[in-house]
């Protein structure tokens, strides 16, 4: 992409927030984890590639479905959620569960008191007209990656989710290679669940880029890295471990697993 002077003007008029100044392609995406927001400068970028991480059963699912939610229902941005593992109903009732503050089991279970059915109702609204489309199950188009490809050629969106990458089809390289190069194309945010990190024993330590699995084909084609690690419950640690455009560091947020919701902590008195 080339810049004359006049576009490097445009991006300083920006910066200094001048009256009518061009309004910019590349925007900042929040996560509503404001300790993470300030740590990723602002949340996530689009046209740029975001890998979340932990070992089985952290949450690494569930903590992207928070940022599709935080995105789509309150901020109004548009967002897909592409994920071949797991069933429609079952995402859905996540999302309501974490928008409601309803437990799942509740939610399953259709045992609802009146105060639970009173906040279904009110966020109904918001969870029906929200930008946010759900593609669970087996990939529409034949492979993750061309599905991938076909809903954001089709869709103006401004975050992808894909939560599956044991549903590739081709290599892990080659086909994270070509989703970054999409979200470059069309900047949108692209955030990819790796779901799992090779086990490290004998250690004490904060995870580590290199603890990821398939590190060695991913590590250097995405952006930034975010690696789940469980405290004394409920907090959750998240460690930035890259950051091509930041620093690198660790923020503590709180995992409500029943209501399958990351929140921020409380603040200390």
């Amino acid at each position: 992409m080339e810049l004359d002077g006049q576009a490097i003007g445009h991006i300083i008029a920006r910066l200094l927030d001048e009256p009518g100044a061009t309004a910019e392609r590349d925007r900042t995406i929040p996560t509503l984890l404001s300790e993470l927001d300030d740590l990723l400068a602002g949340g996530l970028r689009t046209g740029q590639t975001t890998i979340v991480a932990s070992r089985p059963g952290v949450g690494s699912s569930t903590f992207a479905l928070g940022l599709a939610r935080a995105a789509a229902l309150h901020q109004g941005i548009s967002t897909l959620v592409i994920t071949p593992d797991a069933p429609e109903s079952e995402v859905v009732m996540r999302l309501i569960s974490a928008e409601t503050h309803v437990p799942l089991q509740r939610l399953r279970s259709r045992a609802l008191d009146h105060v639970e059915t009173r906040r279904l109702r009110e966020r109904r609204g918001r969870l029906e007209s929200a930008p946010l489309t759900i593609v669970a199950g087996s990939p529409p188009a034949g492979t993750l990656v061309d599905t991938v490809g076909a809903m954001t050629f089709e869709e103006d969106l401004h975050l992808v989710i894909v939560d599956g990458l044991t549903s590739l089809g081709v290599s892990t390289r080659e086909a994270v290679a070509r989703m970054c190069a999409w979200a470059r194309q069309d900047h949108y945010a692209l955030v990819i669940v790796a779901g799992v990190l090779s086990t490290r024993t004998g250690s004490d330590t904060a995870p580590r880029l290199d603890d990821l699995r398939n590190h060695d084909s991913l590590a250097d084609i995405v952006d930034t890295v975010l690696v789940l690690e469980p405290q004394a419950p409920p907090e959750v640690d998240v460690h930035v471990v890259k950051h091509r455009y930041g620093p690198t560091g660790t923020v503590r947020v709180a995992h409500s697993a029943h209501t399958c919701a990351y929140v921020n902590l409380p603040a200390s008195s």
